[in-house]
């Protein structure tokens, strides 16, 4: 190792069937649908799209495209401040749902000196709630076009798109002078093959056939809620 030589770490850490069991995204748009929220032909619009990738209709890409499409639509004209509230009157019920290891994993990681950053394509608008509640300073979500405080129908930034969790990471550990070889990335999803592909230790958790398959062709460790902690203490030793 030369002097040179980056040795700062982070670990980009998923959300959405990762650290909570369910999409925040969509127990927040349930949400919007019940207040009357937002358009109700482009809320049942993201849910078809992903009712559609569970039933193999879709691929994955298509499910991201035309789900952030329908999110964006439904919130065409929406008071950003509306939804900012909303938020916090749904997180106090799902923050009860987060798997038990999700605050001792942050606890290791930030004792082990390593910058933990959540980043899910749920809206920021409730990925931030999640990251503040956990202590955890840097966090990214599915940002939405805003003007004049209303949504304006467009996505700024869709983290689950392809390259987009990627250039994040890339974009955050240059910041901090991390190297990737040396950082963490957990994830259970298609969505993150690519941050998962970057790290020196990638960790799969509880993942489907598909992203199981591809772990095991890359020798990543796959891991679950129970052992998740012990792989990540065998991580952070290597």
């Amino acid at each position: 190792m030369t002097y040179d030589e980056p040795v700062a770490r982070v670990a980009i850490l998923d959300v959405d069937g990762t650290m909570h069991p369910r999409s925040i995204g969509l127990a927040l748009l349930d949400e919007m649908g019940r207040r009357g929220l937002g358009r109700p032909d482009a809320i049942a619009a993201v849910m078809a799209a992903v009712a559609e990738l569970r039933a193999g209709s879709i691929d994955f890409p298509e499910m991201v495209a035309r789900s952030t499409a329908a999110y964006a639509a439904a919130l065409a004209g929406a008071e950003q401040a509306a939804l900012e509230a909303l938020a916090r009157e749904t997180w106090p019920a799902l923050r009860r749902e987060l798997f038990a290891f999700v605050r001792p994993l942050i606890a290791r990681l930030t004792e082990a000196g390593v910058v933990p950053y959540i980043v899910s394509s749920s809206p920021h608008e409730i990925v931030a709630l999640l990251a503040a509640d956990l202590g955890v300073t840097d966090c990214d979500g599915s940002r939405f076009a805003v003007e004049g405080g209303r949504y304006t129908g467009e996505c700024r930034s869709m983290p689950g798109a392809r390259g987009g969790k990627l250039t994040l990471l890339r974009q955050f550990a240059a910041a901090r002078g991390a190297a990737l070889s040396r950082s963490l990335a957990l994830g259970n999803g298609p969505g993150d093959v690519e941050v998962l592909a970057a790290v020196g230790r990638p960790l799969v958790f509880e993942a489907g056939q598909p992203l199981s398959a591809i772990a095991r062709s890359n020798n990543w460790p796959q891991v679950d809620r129970i052992n998740v902690l012990d792989h990540v203490a065998l991580a952070l030793a290597a």
